[in-house]
């Protein structure tokens, strides 16, 4: 299993390409960013350092040591999906930044995943099966 992971040495052989791992990261980044200084004294950090995390094991780690950069970015991405449990966010509706985090999360960790385990995604599929054939 280790030799296996992660599926793709290096995501799309192009750790710079148009992933939806970005734009999902960004997302998420964005709900943080909106809420940061909300509350004095009380920031979510915990979402933000493992959203930053993931960001940076993507795009620098994983080319050049495949397993940990894949392991560090789905550990971050899972981390700032659990974030939105905390304390913290308890005054956010799902409607609300809170909602856009878990949704940004979501959707980074769909390519994420594609990338380390090699298994179809939903926005994956979706992306090859039915947009691509519209473009062209």
């Amino acid at each position: 299993m280790i030799e296996t992971f992660p599926a793709d040495r290096v995501p799309d052989g192009a750790v710079f390409g148009p992933h939806h791992a970005y734009l999902g990261l960004l997302l998420a980044l964005l709900a943080v960013a909106l809420v940061w200084d909300d509350a004095t004294g009380a920031e979510p950090w915990v979402g933000a350092a493992a959203l930053l995390a993931a960001s940076f094991a993507f795009a620098t780690i994983w080319k050049f040591y495949p397993q940990t950069g894949a392991a560090l970015a789905l550990a971050g991405i899972v981390i700032a999906l659990a974030s939105t449990l905390l304390p913290f966010w308890s005054s956010y509706p799902w409607l609300g930044p809170r909602g856009v985090l878990l949704v940004g999360a979501i959707v980074a960790l769909d390519d994420v995943a594609e990338h380390a385990f090699g298994v179809p995604t939903p926005l994956d599929w979706l992306w090859t099966h039915h947009l691509v054939q519209h473009i062209h």
